[in-house]
C-alpha cells in the first residue's frame, strides 16, 4: 500500500533533519545519509535460512534414541548423549535449539535405500523418472530463492543413478560436486581485501558519540510513533554497545576465509575427468572427508552471508561402501568390515538377553554391544555438522537481524536419512519385536527466526510390527517446516497437516 501523502512527506523532512544533525556530530555524509535513512526504514525481519542435509543409512534405535528424563512424559527433559554410543551426542551443547522428531513414516513404494527417491517429496512411485519436487525446493520455488544443491561423493564415480537422486525440482538434480566452484559463484565479486562498509563506518560514528550527543539525537525523534521510527531502537542497542563493546558483526562485504575450500581447489586443479568419470576428484572415496568438510565450510559461511539462504547438502550416496576405519577403535565385530554400506549399516539388530515379546517398550531391549562401530561411524557426521556449521552459526551475530539474534536462531538445519534402522531398513516407525521403538532420524536444529518450539522431543504414537504399523507421514513434518519458513500454502502428496507442538 503507498503511503499516505502526508507521512512520506514527513518521512522526508524527518529525514533531512537527522542528515544535517549527523553532518553537525561529525559523520561522513554517506554514514548521516544511511542514519536518517535507518531512522525511518519501516522495520524488517531477520532473513529465514534452511539448510537441508542428508546422513546415509540410518541409525540404530540403541544407539539414537533420546533418553527421556522423569516419567519420560515431559518432551523437553532429554538427553542426547546418554544413550549408549549416542549417535546424535554432538548436537547436545546446541539442545536448546534441537527438535528430534519420532514415530513418522517415508512413502512404501520403493523398498529401502531405492526409495531415496520419495523421501523429500512424499511421492510414492516406483520409479525414478515420475516428477516431483522435495521440500527445500517447495519451499525455494514460493520464496523466490533458487536452493543451492551440494554434494561430496554423492553418487557413483561413473555418474548419477537413482541412488544419487535425492533433491528434485520436477527432475532430480545432480549436486554440485566442487565446493570452489560454488564459492566463486557465491563470492566470486567480492574482495579478499577487507573495506570498511557504511554499516561498520556508522557503527563506529554512533560508538564515537557522547551521551549528550544521543540524547540530542533521540529528542530530534520524541513524539513519533514505533511505527513511524526504529531511531529509538537502533540508539538503545548503540548505548548498550557503548558499555559492552558489543560483538563483530559480519557485514560479508569481503569474501570469507574458506581454506578447505582453497585446499580442494588446489588438489583438483588440473585433474582431467575421462569419459564415465573414473577419475574425476569429487567423486573419489579417497577425497571424501576433505570434500564434506569444504562442503560444510563453505554452506556455514553461505548461511551467514545469505548468498544461500537455502541449502541441500548430500555427503555419500545410499549403498556407498566408503571405509570407515579413519574412525579408529575396535574393529567390527565377527568378522565385519569397515564398508559404510554393507559391512557396518547392515550389522546385524540383536535382542537383548532375557527380552521378550511383551517386555515394557525400551531400547533396553536391544543388545547394545552389536552395532557400536556403526553408531560411532553415524556420529561421526553429525560431529561434522557441528563442528563446521552448526558451533559456527550458534556463535556468529546474525548481519541481517536487528535483535542481537545468532544465525542459528533464524535457521532451520533439517538432518534426515533415506531409512530408519540400518540392517532392518525400516522406512516407517514401529515397536520392532521384542518391544524396541524404532524411528526414522529425523532431526531440526535451529530457531527458524522464532517460527518453532525448539528444545523437545516430539514423539507420536506408533504400532508393534504385528499390529500393522502406521505412523505420520513425513511430509506433515515437511509441510510444518516450510510453513515455519514463511510458505503458508505448500503442499506435498499425502499430507494430513501440521505437526502439532512444532510451530511456534
Amino acid at each position: 500500500m503507498p503511503m499516505h501523502l502526508k507521512l512520506a512527506r514527513a518521512k522526508l523532512i524527518l529525514e533531512r533533519r537527522l542528515f544535517l544533525k549527523a553532518m553537525g556530530l561529525g559523520m561522513a555524509a554517506p554514514v548521516a545519509l544511511k542514519l536518517s535513512q535507518n531512522a525511518t526504514a519501516a522495520a524488517t525481519g531477520a532473513q529465514k535460512r534452511l539448510l537441508v542435509m542428508y546422513i546415509p543409512h540410518g541409525n540404530a534405535a540403541e544407539h539414537y534414541n533420546p533418553l527421556m528424563g522423569g516419567d519420560g512424559n515431559d518432551p523437553k527433559n532429554f538427553a542426547l548423549d546418554m544413550t549408549n554410543g549416542s549417535m546424535l551426542a554432538p548436537l547436545e551443547p546446541y539442545k536448546k535449539w534441537v527438535n528430534v522428531y519420532l514415530g513418522f513414516e517415508y512413502p512404501g513404494e520403493y523398498g529401502t535405500h531405492e526409495g531415496c527417491v520419495n523421501v523429500l517429496s512424499g511421492v510414492n512411485t516406483g520409479d525414478e523418472t515420475t516428477s516431483r519436487t522435495s521440500v527445500e525446493h517447495v519451499i525455494g520455488n514460493a520464496l523466490g530463492i533458487k536452493p543451492l544443491i551440494l554434494g561430496a561423493c554423492s553418487h557413483q564415480t561413473y555418474g548419477i543413478d537413482l541412488h544419487g537422486k535425492i533433491f528434485w525440482d520436477g527432475t532430480a538434480i545432480d549436486p554440485q560436486k566442487n565446493p570452489a566452484a560454488a564459492a566463486d559463484k557465491l563470492f566470486g565479486n567480492l574482495s579478499n581485501t577487507p573495506t570498511v562498509s557504511a554499516d561498520e563506518q556508522l557503527r563506529g560514528a554512533l560508538l564515537d558519540l557522547t551521551s549528550a550527543e544521543l540524547k540530542d539525537l533521540k529528542t530530534t525523534v520524541t513524539g513519533l510513533t514505533a511505527e513511524e521510527t526504529k531511531l529509538q531502537t537502533h540508539i538503545d542497542a548503540i548505548e548498550s554497545l557503548r558499555s559492552t563493546g558489543g560483538p563483530s558483526v559480519s557485514t560479508c562485504t569481503t569474501a570469507p576465509s574458506l581454506p578447505t575450500v582453497d585446499k580442494v581447489r588446489k588438489e583438483s586443479a588440473g585433474v582431467v575427468v575421462q569419459p564415465g568419470g573414473g577419475n574425476d576428484y569429487f567423486y573419489q572415496e579417497a577425497n571424501f572427508r576433505t570434500l564434506f568438510q569444504a562442503q560444510l565450510e563453505l554452506t556455514a559461511q553461505a548461511l551467514i552471508c545469505n548468498a544461500a539462504p537455502i541449502i541441500g547438502l548430500m555427503p555419500m550416496y545410499p549403498t556407498a561402501e566408503f571405509d570407515f576405519s579413519f574412525i579408529g577403535g575396535d574393529p567390527p565385530k565377527n568378522g565385519g568390515s569397515w564398508g559404510h554400506h554393507n559391512g557396518l549399516s547392515h550389522t546385524g539388530f540383536q535382542q537383548a538377553s532375557g527380552a521378550q515379546y511383551n517386555s515394557p517398550i525400551s531400547i533396553k531391549n536391544a543388545d547394545p554391544t552389536a552395532r557400536v562401530v556403526f553408531a560411532k561411524a553415524q556420529r561421526w557426521f553429525y560431529q561434522q555438522l557441528a563442528t563446521n556449521v552448526i558451533d559456527v552459526l550458534s556463535k556468529t551475530p546474525d548481519p541481517s537481524a536487528s535483535d542481537g539474534s545468532m544465525v542459528l536462531d533464524n535457521t532451520i538445519v533439517f538432518l534426515f536419512s533415506e531409512i530408519g534402522d540400518g540392517a532392518l531398513h525400516l522406512r516407517l516407525s514401529e515397536v520392532f519385536s521384542p518391544q524396541v521403538p524404532m524411528y526414522l532420524p529425523l532431526v531440526t536444529v535451529g530457531g527458524g527466526g522464532g517460527a518453532l518450539n525448539t528444545g523437545q522431543v516430539i514423539t507420536l504414537p506408533i504400532m508393534a510390527q504385528s499390529a500393522s504399523p502406521k505412523a505420520r507421514p513425513a511430509v506433515d513434518l515437511y509441510l510444518t517446516l516450510a510453513k515455519a519458513m514463511g510458505v503458508a500454502d505448500a503442499k506435498f502428496p499425502g499430507m494430513s497437516g501440521v505437526v502439532e507442538g512444532v510451530l511456534a
